[in-house]
């Protein structure tokens, strides 16, 4: 009678740890297929899909002048730490945008941050000098933001 008991038991235990599981897996879809409402209008309660766009237009014309252009150097140092994540707001705009465009002239000035972060990382035959137009600087900082 006492192993009826604990069969029992373990049934109910394995029981109510698969309904959490499945509660939780429901909660997960439901967020990730972005459900977030329901038309309680409509008697068959057909849940409201709200889509929302991760990505604009020119986002991903930024990314794409980064991953022609950037990645190159980027992707292949410190591939385990994003080392470019909140550049645009630690150095600004206009100074990243005089960065990439004329890495030589800061140097050559004796710029304090732009000799750092070449020390930093070497000399690897690689200076930004990039001949981008205003409009291709406004999408590039765009993506980095």
């Amino acid at each position: 009678m006492n192993n009826q008991k604990k069969i029992i038991l373990r049934i109910l235990i394995a029981l109510s740890v698969i309904l959490i599981l499945l509660v939780g897996l429901f909660i997960f879809v439901i967020k990730k297929n972005g459900i977030t409402e329901f038309d309680q209008k409509n008697s068959d309660f057909q849940p409201t899909v709200i889509k929302i766009a991760k990505t604009t237009p020119e986002f991903e014309l930024g990314k794409e002048i980064f991953m022609k252009d950037c990645r190159k150097c980027h992707v292949s140092k410190n591939m385990k730490h994003n080392y470019l994540s909140g550049i645009v707001e630690k150095v600004g705009t206009d100074y990243l945008k005089i960065y990439l465009t004329k890495q030589d002239s800061l140097l050559k000035a004796k710029d304090e941050y732009a000799l750092k972060i070449k020390e930093f990382w070497g000399n690897n035959g690689t200076i930004h000098n990039f001949n981008f137009t205003e409009k291709e600087l406004n999408l590039l900082i765009g993506y980095l933001k």
